[in-house]
């Protein structure tokens, strides 16, 4: 296919009538690729990656925080004949010397002297975060200010970065891969702002604005940072998103890609991947996986934190275990689409139907959120499906404020245990939260919204295929019987049929 600056930069009126258009786009392009085409490029992404140190003999890729998993997505990347791998930052999980040698040793153990066995060059499109230039820590570690002057990575970052991977620093670069342009935006003291939100990155307007017309228009360029841009993937609420500067000057490259972490929002989220005026991707994490309580800030969901200390220590439920997760992604660019595997690396499993989008860019948006919601449909329960009903004593979470002047005892009280099976998933109907409401004879009702076990893994892992629970104490209730009714949601809001069970008092 041939593409000419005007297919990408199509005027907005023109844009609004590919309607109908877009959707046989959108089904050409996944033929198209399908029918055998070769792609042009293939990169791995990763997020998050958070290394301590080296793997040693005998550790398995779950012991500490060291390099194994990064180095096994590496070496699964190398399977696919990836021409680059970019990582979105947070690198060196405690901004030291050592932390980022250890990332080293796993790229050049997979790719020496930065090539794959048949001797082709695989780029590095890697990106600080705020735990590569932050230092948590640190003053523990090397409690001497001028020791630790030697080992902290921002007292001397150009000077590492050169040490581990063989070339110089800049806080925003280029690089050509295969004739298509990636720019890389560290997380340094040039843009950084707050450490975990309103971060600048504004030295990507000024990028633009000189280097910006040396872009091929007729192709997608891809654009890396640590946060998330604001207002683009999970959406307005996303936790740690920049200041919005990004977002500005990149809605006028409708072939811009954008990928970004920050977050470990997981991969299995349909909001990962947003389209607007360019095209936006969150990264997940190759460590663990967020749980996007902060869509609901203050309270999360029921089996997450909660930005009340007082909410959280009431919660009757446990914080749900995201440590066995961890996700990355490959990329496959054709001419006239991309496809994008989302991948979890301690399974090995795909966790996710690939996204395709097409090409050019600006033809169509099937990503757009409104659009991409009407393809997901609600999850279901099984037929036959009820609601299981049991009295028990339940436990809060306890805790006190940050003065440590208040305090909530943790004391166990009678409850009820309610009990649902698991939703029957497909990719096209993915479970992302329950929604359990208690309603009492006297008209008085509670909600609580659960976060389901396995909502970051692949439907066929085991978590993603257990039974479902939730707690509800009686003095928190009202009087008389009650009937639970649970629904299932989607990550767009959409619901499906809830079940309902009764407790006569």
């Amino acid at each position: 296919m041939n593409m000419t600056r005007r297919n990408f930069f199509i005027g907005g009126a023109a844009f609004a009538s590919l309607g109908a258009f877009a959707g046989n786009r959108f089904i050409l392009a996944a033929a198209g690729f399908k029918a055998g085409g070769k792609p042009r490029l293939k990169f791995g992404v990763l997020s998050d990656i958070h290394i301590m140190r080296a793997g040693k003999d005998g550790e398995t890729m779950t012991s500490g925080m060291n390099n194994l998993t990064f180095r096994h997505a590496l070496e699964w990347f190398r399977s696919q004949d990836v021409g680059a791998v970019v990582i979105a930052g947070d690198m060196a999980d405690k901004g030291l010397d050592e932390n980022l040698m250890a990332v080293a040793d796993a790229w050049y153990s997979v790719f020496p002297d930065g090539k794959r066995p048949d001797g082709r060059p695989v780029e590095k499109v890697f990106v600080t975060g705020n735990h590569d230039w932050l230092a948590y820590g640190a003053d523990r570690k090397y409690p001497d200010e001028a020791e630790r002057a030697k080992h902290v990575l921002r007292y001397d970052m150009a000077g590492w970065w050169n040490k581990a991977f063989h070339e110089p620093y800049s806080p925003i670069y280029s690089k050509t891969v295969k004739g298509y342009t990636f720019i890389g935006s560290h997380w340094d003291g040039a843009q950084a702002g707050r450490a975990c939100g309103g971060a600048s990155f504004g030295l990507i307007a000024d990028f633009m604005a000189k280097d910006g017309k040396k872009i091929d228009p007729s192709l997608p360029f891809f654009y890396v940072q640590h946060p998330h841009l604001k207002d683009t993937c999970y959406g307005p609420w996303a936790w740690g998103h920049d200041a919005g500067i990004t977002t500005k000057t990149l809605s006028a490259y409708p072939n811009a890609i954008a990928f970004s972490g920050h977050s470990h929002y997981s991969l299995t989220d349909e909001r990962s991947i947003w389209q607007g005026a360019f095209t936006s991707v969150g990264t997940g994490s190759l460590r663990y996986t967020g749980t996007a309580g902060e869509e609901r800030t203050p309270t999360g969901f029921e089996n997450t934190g909660a930005a009340d200390w007082r909410t959280d220590a009431c919660k009757l439920m446990k914080k749900i275990g995201t440590g066995d997760c961890r996700q990355g992604m490959l990329w496959s660019v054709y001419d006239d689409c991309i496809t994008v595997k989302r991948r979890e690396f301690l399974s090995d499993l795909d966790i996710g139907e690939d996204w395709v989008m097409p090409l050019p860019a600006a033809e169509s948006r099937p990503f757009a959120f409104a659009e991409h919601a009407k393809r997901i449909r609600a999850p279901e329960f099984p037929a036959g499906a009820t609601v299981a009903v049991t009295e028990m004593n339940a436990k809060n979470r306890g805790g006190k404020s940050k003065d440590g002047k208040e305090k909530i005892a943790a004391e166990k009280k009678p409850s009820f245990k309610v009990t649902v099976p698991a939703v029957v998933s497909d990719d096209k109907a993915r479970l992302f939260s329950l929604e359990f409401t208690a309603t009492t004879a006297d008209g008085k009702s509670q909600t609580k919204l659960v976060l389901p076990e396995g909502f970051n893994h692949s439907l066929k892992h085991k978590k993603a295929q257990s039974r479902q629970v939730c707690y509800f104490r009686k003095d928190e209730l009202g009087a008389g019987d009650v009937t639970f009714t649970v629904t299932p949601m989607n990550c767009f809001g959409a619901r499906g049929k809830p079940l309902v069970g009764e407790y006569k008092a």
